[in-house]
């Protein structure tokens, strides 16, 4: 009989890349807890997964399989035992929790210690009275780190060492699953997860990167409303450490070596899933300047020459 695996966020960037792995290298089955809404969540969970598969290159014959493999069950992490009747689910070998408010503003607070702190809270009760075989699987983000410099553990973070409330968020988050003794756990640790490594492709997830991209743009429509092609002629200052590093993660890496480590026998409970080689923020900026066709950026430590 195969493995059954459970997922939550399934219908996300990192989610639907644990799932087509879990395809992938395994013959599990896969239950997924998908947030209801407008749409039927079965038809959420199944287009995400299947259309992050097309564009990711996966094969088709493995995306035939989806519908097949994967059992999909309505709830919402931010709810008693994820709004789910344990009963109704099986005893799983894996639990894959990936679900998450990526947001960090002040204003969202509230709702982003809701969706990562208690939701893991919620989803860790439901782990325990469904039963985990092997182990719980919690994706945090290797910006747990906040403020610290130097060579980053693989060991519990601190709130003190946060920049804003999704790092606190997950910080606690982490915490609550360390405290598991019921089972098996593994915290995940990915740095800025953009898209695929080879065919480049973003499924889901518009933020990080991406969402530094759009404001870019946006602002060289707004600059040209002043002068069409104003920001080719003028450079735009930054306030940037240029050294400073933009730990970029391929998703499909992600996800493959997530995967990898949950078929292992390694004893280790956390894992950074992050770049050797990561570009620094003057390569990485530069690069988008020279791509969006703006002229090169000036980078400053200060404030004080800014229009």
């Amino acid at each position: 009989m195969a493995d059954i695996h459970l997922v939550t966020g399934g219908t996300g960037f990192v989610g639907t890349g644990i799932i087509l792995e879990l395809l992938q290298q395994t013959d599990a089955e896969i239950v997924c807890i998908v947030r209801p809404s407008t749409k039927a969540v079965d038809t959420r969970l199944y287009e995400a997964v299947i259309d992050a598969g097309r564009l990711y290159g996966y094969d088709s014959a493995l995306l035939m399989t989806v519908k097949e493999r994967c059992r999909v069950v309505a709830g919402d992490v931010t709810g008693e035992l994820c709004g789910v009747r344990p009963q109704t689910l099986p005893r799983i070998a894996q639990f894959w929790h990936c679900a998450a408010s990526l947001r960090y503003e002040d204003r969202y607070e509230a709702e982003i210690f809701q969706t990562n702190t208690e939701g893991t809270r919620n989803v860790v009760e439901l782990a325990r009275r469904i039963g985990v075989d092997d182990a719980f699987n919690y994706v945090s983000t290797a910006y747990v780190a906040g403020k610290q410099t130097g060579v980053v553990y693989e060991e519990l973070s601190e709130t003190r060492f946060a920049n804003n409330h999704y790092e606190r968020s997950k910080i606690r988050a982490e915490h609550i699953v360390a405290e598991v003794t019921d089972f098996r756990t593994r915290i995940f640790r990915p740095s800025i997860v953009i898209g695929h490594s080879t065919t480049r492709a973003v499924a889901s997830g518009f933020s990080g990167l991406y969402s530094f991209m759009r404001k870019l743009l946006q602002f060289k429509v707004a600059m040209s409303r002043v002068r069409d092609g104003f920001l080719a002629e003028e450079a735009i200052r930054l306030r940037v450490e240029p050294d400073a590093l933009s730990d970029f993660i391929p998703v499909d890496l992600v996800a493959r070596q997530a995967v990898c480590i949950g078929a292992s026998s390694s004893s280790a409970s956390i894992f950074h899933l992050t770049n050797t080689t990561p570009p620094t923020f003057v390569e990485v900026i530069s690069f988008l300047h020279q791509l969006f066709e703006l002229k090169a950026p000036i980078f400053t430590a200060t404030k004080e020459e800014f229009s």
